[in-house]
């Protein structure tokens, strides 16, 4: 056993004397240090060539030894390696969670005369296309850290030889996703195949992306088309497996997904092993550093010193450079333009005339959401203006159409589907146009709600009338729409914010994301609000325990409640995983304490049913669901600490609620979050990192527990003073007013 920088380690399995036979060659062992402490990643060098390794995989004895109980962590590795020709020195490195590589293990070896020389490495000039965006992305990531260890760390990781593995029989089995690439939604990549065992049964079949959480696939699903190829093959018919596994935030590239099948016996077997590299199709991505010649031209000279010093040819000058300059424009067109904080024009020209205004607003749809909810309280107080009239419309119907129209906002549903499914835009006006024929020429303004709604401002131009569009996006349209609109469709999404009379964001980092689009200074920046008297008159009349037994929960239990729509973008999964991370060690910490984890906004899907199935398999019985509900204040009520775990944000009014209804607040700092709340008024976290997320849970239930508000008070006085809807509904009123008088 050797001992390196806190690494408790043994190579068990070696060729005799560290003398390699020619061909491939198997090294095994353990690892450990520590249960807090875990290896991400192993990799092998020979001379100056890496390969990569299988670390995390079952030691039985060993990890119940180390952890007191079965892993993960788990402490086993293997790597095969080819040595060539004249190789001299074996070394082995761990990386851990936060990113470092570190040594453990070094030997001298020989290798056999007959093995094959080192094999010829592709240029740098074939690889720039790959290699420079990584760096650039890698650089945003760890700004403070210097160019040659980043340039370095994304060369050796080109250079690497992978390690994937398929079953052996008497296992038989495909994994059909992820392959070369994982495709990442909101910090989940979904992981289908087939398996099926000639002799055993299969118990579980469960798959890891990282060290630690190990996620049980949903198996034995049907299956028709494997008798055609292992026509005896028992369990055939159901041996589809399906699932979803969740990535760290700070996942290394090339990253590995391991599958295990357990059988009827206990015995756990690695059935596959897949190197793959992760792209993020929604939720929070790396983006790359802001355009700038110097930092393209630094990145460009770190790869070369690196290339240098890993022995990697740089190529033909002529195909460097030609490469070079496709890198180069690739790198120009994607990269975000630098902000460039032009002064916002004042929100209105003469703060509008109090004239009675027939208004139209457009809502994306008619749920129990925040946008929704948004729109509804400003409808409302508008139409609340003497001589005022509000119509809603909206494509998708749902429970908000009936609270609408008790507040006297006559509603009407269309159906946009034909239209959001044409592939040209000449095909979309066409649709639209059949859709929608509402007569336009009697209203006075068209507002449109989110940026779904972008279809509002094409109808209120054709039919030459004012628009407002309020944005609560943070995502860039070209990732927002993609599963939602034909490419062809992108420009008129864009459009829209340029044709718009004025575009209304509420979160500065939103408006950001859109800035591009900005030219016609049309775009606004107004706060949005709380209705801090109604709030401060609900929890004056409603018990706390009353509540709860209203809704079914335990009066004198703990409740960390998440409010919102079940779904990957809310991350309630990551929520999820901290609730695991912290079931043994909150009972321990509070015992006799009923602590439960609480989210309120469950609707029927996929998404869902993989939450409670999660829930079911890890025997989290202090997890809740609640439907979607209209009765939303209750919640915060009931609750004893509020938690925000979303990806993605504007300016999110379950926030505002919860600080003034002085709940402790544990919130992603994602977008507009950090322009409502401060650091000493709430625990902030990155989204998707459930480590964090579970770390600042326990802070707030220790300062729940110690009878410690000081956070809470501080964040009520700082939204009650900034977003009172006294100071804000009216603002956003002279500015419907001022554009209304735009024709």
């Amino acid at each position: 056993m050797t001992e390196s920088a806190g690494w408790q380690s043994a190579v068990e399995v070696h060729p005799p004397d560290w003398r390699f036979p020619a061909g491939p060659s198997w090294l095994a062992g353990w690892i450990f240090a520590g249960e807090n402490r875990f290896a991400t990643d192993l990799r092998a060098w020979i001379d100056g060539r890496p390969f990569l390794g299988l670390p995390g995989l079952p030691k039985p004895g060993l990890d119940e030894k180390f952890l007191h109980r079965p892993g993960p962590p788990y402490a086993g590795f293997v790597i095969q390696v080819e040595p060539h020709r004249g190789a001299s020195l074996l070394r082995l490195e761990v990386r851990d969670p936060a990113g470092g590589w570190t040594e453990f293990f070094r030997t001298a070896i020989s290798v056999a005369a007959d093995a094959p020389p080192a094999p010829v490495v592709p240029p740098l000039s074939t690889r720039l296309n790959d290699l420079l965006p990584s760096l650039l992305r890698l650089h945003s990531q760890r700004p403070l850290a210097a160019w040659a260890t980043l340039a370095d760390e994304v060369v050796s990781a080109a250079l690497s030889v992978p390690l994937n593995s398929l079953p052996n029989p008497p296992f038989h089995g495909a994994l059909e996703e992820p392959r070369e690439t994982g495709w990442l939604r909101y910090g989940r990549m979904s992981v289908t195949g087939w398996l099926a065992h000639r002799t055993a049964k299969i118990r579980h079949i469960t798959a890891l992306a990282d060290a630690v959480q190990e996620s049980v696939l949903l198996h034995g699903l049907p299956r028709t088309d494997i008798g055609s190829v292992f026509a005896d093959l028992p369990g055939r018919e159901h041996s589809q497996f399906i699932g979803h596994v969740d990535l760290p935030a700070n996942q290394s590239s090339p990253a590995l997904l391991k599958v295990f099948a357990e059988l009827d016996n206990g015995e756990k077997h690695l059935v596959f092993a897949q190197r793959f590299t992760p792209r993020v199709i929604a939720g929070a991505d790396t983006p790359l550093p802001p355009y700038s010649r110097r930092t393209f031209a630094r990145a460009m000279w770190a790869l070369r010193g690196s290339a240098r010093r890993h022995g990697l040819p740089a190529g033909r000058p002529a195909d460097l450079v030609t490469t070079a300059l496709g890198a180069w424009t690739s790198y120009r067109l994607e990269a975000p333009a630098k902000v460039r904080r032009r002064p916002l024009p004042p929100e209105t020209s003469d703060g509008g005339t109090a004239v009675a205004q027939r208004i139209l607003v457009v809502t994306h749809n008619l749920n129990f959401e925040g946008a929704p909810w948004f729109i509804f309280e400003l409808a409302r107080f508008i139409a609340s203006q003497p001589g005022n009239s509000v119509r809603v419309l909206s494509p998708q119907d749902g429970p908000m159409r009936a609270v609408f129209t008790a507040a006297g906002m006559p509603v009407e549903v269309v159906d946009l589907s034909a239209a959001l499914a044409t592939v040209s835009p000449a095909e979309f006006h066409s649709a639209l146009r059949t859709a929608v024929t509402t007569d336009l020429s009697q209203f006075d303004l068209i507002l449109a709600n989110t940026m779904v709604s972008f279809w509002a401002v094409h109808l209120a131009v054709a039919a030459q009338k004012p628009s407002l569009l309020y944005v609560h996006e943070s995502a860039v349209i070209r990732r927002f729409f993609e599963p939602l609109l034909a490419p062809a469709l992108f420009p008129l999404v864009e459009e829209a914010f340029r044709r718009a009379t004025r575009v209304v964001f509420t979160a500065e980092s939103s408006r950001q994301v859109f800035e591009y689009l900005g030219g016609n200074d049309n775009f606004r920046l107004l706060p949005s609000w709380v209705d801090v008297g109604r709030i401060d008159a609900f929890a004056a009349a409603h018990d706390r325990a009353t509540l709860r037994r209203k809704h079914g929960l335990d009066p004198a239990a703990v409740l960390l409640v998440n409010i919102g729509s079940i779904c990957e973008r809310k991350g309630q999964h990551i929520y999820l995983r901290a609730a695991e991370l912290l079931q043994q060690e909150l009972h321990f910490t509070y015992p006799g304490k009923k602590i439960q984890f609480v989210m309120v906004g469950a609707r029927p899907g996929l998404y869902l049913d993989s939450l409670r199935q999660d829930a079911a398999l890890h025997r989290l019985a202090n997890v809740v669901f609640l439907p979607e509900s209209g009765e939303i204040h209750d919640f915060y009520r009931l609750a004893d600490i509020f938690v925000c775990t979303s990806f993605e944000e504007s300016f999110p009014r379950v926030l505002l609620e919860s600080a003034a209804f002085r709940l402790p607040i544990v919130s992603t700092n994602v977008n507009g979050i950090v322009e409502m709340l401060a650091p000493d008024e709430a625990w902030l976290t990155p989204p998707g990192d459930r480590y964090q997320l579970a770390e600042a849970v326990k802070a707030a239930l220790a300062a729940h527990f110690s009878g410690d508000t000081s956070r809470a008070e501080r964040a009520r006085v700082s939204v009650v003073h900034r977003f009172h809807e006294a100071n804000s509904l009216p603002r956003h009123l002279a500015l419907a007013r001022a554009a209304a008088g735009c024709t």
